[in-house]
């Protein structure tokens, strides 16, 4: 028997052969009897042989028993139900097994000799690659699944489409979306195959087809925006349960047809007597009642249906107990629009709680290092985050998905060449974080400049020669202009100004009869003659001493700010130098980003490919400089919430946000269906938005979860904390205790007395299981349930009563199951005012409707539209 085998390149399906039939594609022969079985009926004519080809080992067999009512040796009927699901286990068997054998070729490939000085870089490389090789191929114990899901194409992808009125709808990236030419073309070459879709491409032989699929290409993306209205060729579309490495339930989808319910199947299922599979109504499932035992994972009680949609909502509920996972199973159609945005497309994202926008983010980064893997591996994708706790908690996200290239950062590890160790008043760190200072320091470093005034004689060992005033005068007007124009940066100035010097005294050597090389001039160029000439006009910057001066010389403050800062701001600059010399200073955070400013106008800086910034909205405008700088040849990706804006300088709009990153045509997209917080816990925070955010939409949650809010007023703030603590303890997946920073020695203290200590978040810590987090370091995080003390406490923390209801709302939206609220106070007036009337939970699929007219997309969400959960503004004005 045989069958067709697909070659896939870049994602897309580009050519055929022939050999024995496997589990994960269709076998070949008869097209009429594939229909025959995709349709639920077999062939009547005893003698057609295509009966027994669709007869294939795998799920095929399954199916095809059903269909034919084949019975075992004891004439029993099989159960198709059992059957398909253990044929899908033999399935993960078979993959797991050719993942070790990848994994052992790769262990077992050498490293090529070369000479061990001339070669060390790239011996020392390959290694590397080697070892990112392997790391990339394991299978993490079972605790990744090999394959998460399976799409089966359609025999005809015209047929699949038909009906879905062949809309262009466009995305991000401005080209066809996923009704486009592309991706039709896409299926018309895989149609009548199977693929299942995991982390990471699994083969049994080099060159042979492959097993599983990568997420990230092309093929695989029916998955994500495939619905009813427009299947993209896909005939079903199949999600796995898994309880740890073991396979335990299947659920379908069936994309084409007359509408019909997703059906699943989990451990013991079993199809009705006379149910046609197959048939609309089991079409790609087997519809019945669970006979058997089932484990916990599958979430499906004995005797019950399995509910449609029911192993997504749980492997978006799974209990947390550790880092961040990735999510490569439960993108959403509106964030697989931005992870799958063109690279040369900067984006930003304004995402509620819970909308999964850094987890957005950190796959829109393995997406396009999957998709630009050599531009990317010499330009180099950052990852900035607001702290270190924030970074060891998305650290093993990339990981996860075979990228261990991307480098994480905080801002302050970017310029950790200079020790941020002071302090500044609010006002002096706004003032030094305001986008002026950059002029400033531009004008002060100009203001060392100085033209020459008179003429320039150099004496080396072969001649004397002279440059007049007007020569020398010019040579530094054109190296200025260059400078004044940004054309290149300060020190390429001065090194321009000593090249042409010294091109100028060749002309006179030569006219002396003595001739230069090039390299001679070089020489020349760098002597103590020229340098000691150029240096009296264009001297040597440094950034440190740059800043330093600048903030204890009132005579040159005034002549850098003159129109820019008024005398009051100049004052306040002065009172907040640092005390020391600038190689001794106790600089403050916001002086370190004017010394990168300085930096880079004297030296420039190095960039990367792509930047993904998350918590942007936190950012000073001299911060956003620091960042663009990063990536001036490259692209970004913004993520950030206004409404948890909670520095003094918090951005209230992405419009000027944008623009202080270099990025003021970039793409906003804006995310407000949440799937993290139940829609319970959503509206109590969402109290708080008409007094942080009123600009902004409420948010809507996928999900509700009665008694997901406790509020629990106490005499007893200690105790009461202890006895949820005990009560979280005993459950499963991860808990944090949050509260103001200054509460958190006293609760810690409460706890370690009822001998329930829980591990103290730091700065620069990992969260765990349970947690005892101090509010200034929740952003970002989340926890199955979270436990917030004093909310007035939490408010009254902060500098100002806004900037403290903003904290508050964001310790309100870390839970992800389960919040209680404990307090001795009164709670704030703005959680005590009506709450938004949450809105129902959205639908998992969109439903189909006419493109969006482009005046129409900055209008919020659309009822009925193919993005109901975001909205998008193509570009954005300064």
């Amino acid at each position: 028997m045989s069958r067709s085998l697909y070659r896939v390149k870049k994602g897309v399906v580009v050519g055929t052969a022939r050999r024995g039939v496997g589990r994960n594609a269709e076998p070949e022969p008869d097209v009429e009897a594939r229909r025959c079985v995709e349709a639920g009926t077999a062939k009547a004519d005893e003698g057609e042989p295509a009966a027994e080809a669709v007869a294939a080992d795998g799920a095929e067999a399954a199916v095809h028993a059903a269909a034919t009512g084949r019975t075992d040796a004891g004439g029993r009927a099989e159960d198709p139900g059992r059957a398909e699901l253990e044929a899908e286990r033999d399935y993960l068997r078979r993959g797991r097994a050719a993942l070790a054998g990848m994994r052992a070729e790769a262990e077992g490939t050498q490293v090529a000799g070369g000479d061990p000085v001339d070669d060390k870089v790239t011996i020392e490389f390959l290694r590397i690659a080697r070892k990112r090789r392997i790391a990339g191929l394991a299978d993490g114990e079972g605790t990744a699944p090999l394959f998460f899901a399976r799409l089966d194409y359609a025999l005809d992808a015209r047929e699949a489409r038909d009906g879905s009125g062949g809309s262009e709808e466009r995305g991000i990236s401005g080209a066809p979306g996923a009704s486009g030419t592309c991706e039709a073309a896409g299926a018309a070459e895989a149609a009548g195959h199977r693929f299942y879709l995991g982390r990471r491409h699994v083969r049994e032989s080099a060159g042979d087809d492959p097993l599983v699929v990568d997420w990230r290409t092309d093929v695989a993306r029916p998955f994500y925006r495939a619905h009813r209205g427009d299947p993209m060729g896909v005939l079903r579309r199949r999600r796995f349960g898994y309880d740890g490495p073991e396979l335990t339930a299947f659920e379908d989808e069936p994309l084409t047809g007359p509408a019909a319910t997703p059906v699943a199947v989990a451990t013991g299922a079993s199809v009705p007597p006379g149910a046609a599979v197959g048939s609309d109504e089991a079409v790609a499932g087997f519809v019945g009642t669970v006979a058997g035992p089932v484990d916990a994972a599958a979430g499906i009680a004995p005797g019950t249906a399995p509910a449609a949609g029911g192993l997504l909502e749980r492997e978006i509920e799974r209990p947390r107990s550790g880092p961040m996972r990735d999510i490569v199973a439960t993108i959403q159609p509106e964030q697989d629009e931005i992870v799958r945005a063109d690279l040369a497309v900067s984006v930003c994202v304004q995402g509620a709680p819970g909308t999964g926008k850094t987890a957005v983010g950190l796959h829109r980064a393995a997406y396009l290092l999957f998709t630009h893997r050599e531009r990317l591996a010499r330009a180099g994708v950052l990852v900035v985050g607001p702290n270190r706790a924030f970074l060891g908690y998305i650290a093993a996200v990339l990981p996860a998905l075979g990228e261990f290239t991307v480098r994480h950062s905080t801002l302050a590890d970017l310029l950790d060449d200079v020790t941020a160790a002071g302090t500044d008043t609010i006002d002096a760190a706004s003032l030094k974080g305001d986008v002026r200072m950059a002029t400033v320091l531009r004008r002060a470093l100009h203001d060392g400049l100085y033209p020459p005034t008179g003429p320039v004689t150099v004496v080396t060992r072969i001649g004397r020669w002279t440059v007049g005033e007007e020569e020398f005068a010019g040579l530094f007007a054109d190296a200025a202009g260059g400078l004044a124009a940004g054309t290149f940066r300060y020190a390429i100035g001065r090194e321009r100004l000593a090249g042409r010097l010294a091109n100028a005294l060749r002309v006179r050597a030569e006219a002396g009869g003595h001739y230069l090389t090039d390299g001679a001039v070089r020489t020349l160029a760098r002597s103590r003659a020229v340098q000691g000439t150029v240096e009296a006009a264009w001297p040597k910057a440094d950034a440190a001493t740059l800043v330093r001066r600048l903030l204890t010389d009132p005579h040159l403050l005034a002549r850098a700010a003159d129109g820019i800062l008024d005398a009051d701001e100049q004052r306040t600059l002065l009172a907040a130098a640092p005390p020391g010399g600038a190689r001794t200073a106790r600089w403050s955070p916001a002086d370190v980003f004017c010394i990168d400013e300085a930096r880079d106008l004297i030296d420039g800086t190095v960039g990367f490919g792509h930047l993904i910034v998350d918590e942007a909205q936190d950012l000073s405008p001299m911060q956003c400089r620091a960042l663009a700088r990063r990536c001036a040849d490259g692209s970004l990706t913004v993520l950030g919430d206004l409404a948890q804006g909670t520095t003094p300088w918090a951005a209230t709009s992405w419009s000027a946000q944008l623009t202080h990153l270099g990025r003021p045509d970039a793409h906003l997209e804006v995310l407000t269906r949440g799937y993290r917080v139940p829609a319970e816990i959503l509206g109590f925070a969402g109290r708080l938005l008409p007094h942080i955010a009123a600009e902004l939409a409420v948010p809507t949650s996928a999900r509700t979860t009665p008694g997901a809010l406790t509020l629990l007023p106490t005499a007893d703030v200690a105790a009461t904390v202890t006895a949820q603590v005990a009560r979280a303890r005993a459950a499963t997946g991860s808990f944090a205790v949050i509260a103001a920073d200054a509460d958190l020695p006293a609760l810690a203290e409460a706890l370690r007395a009822a001998d329930l200590a829980v591990d103290e978040l730091g700065a620069d810590s990992t969260p765990s299981r349970a947690c005892l987090v101090p509010a200034s370091l929740a952003k970002g995080l989340e926890f199955d349930q979270v436990i917030a003390v004093e909310p007035a406490t939490i408010i009254a923390g902060e500098p100002h009563p806004r900037l403290g209801l903003r904290r508050l709302y964001v310790v309100l939206t870390r839970a992800v199951s389960d919040l209680t609220v404990i307090h001795a106070d009164p709670l704030p007036a703005a959680l005590r005012s009506p709450a938004p009337v949450p809105s129902a939970p959205v639908p998992s699929a969109p439903v189909p409707s006419a493109p969006l007219p482009e005046a129409d997309r900055d209008l919020g969400a659309i009822p009925g539209g193919r993005r109901p959960a975001h909205r998008m503004v193509d570009r954005i004005g300064p």
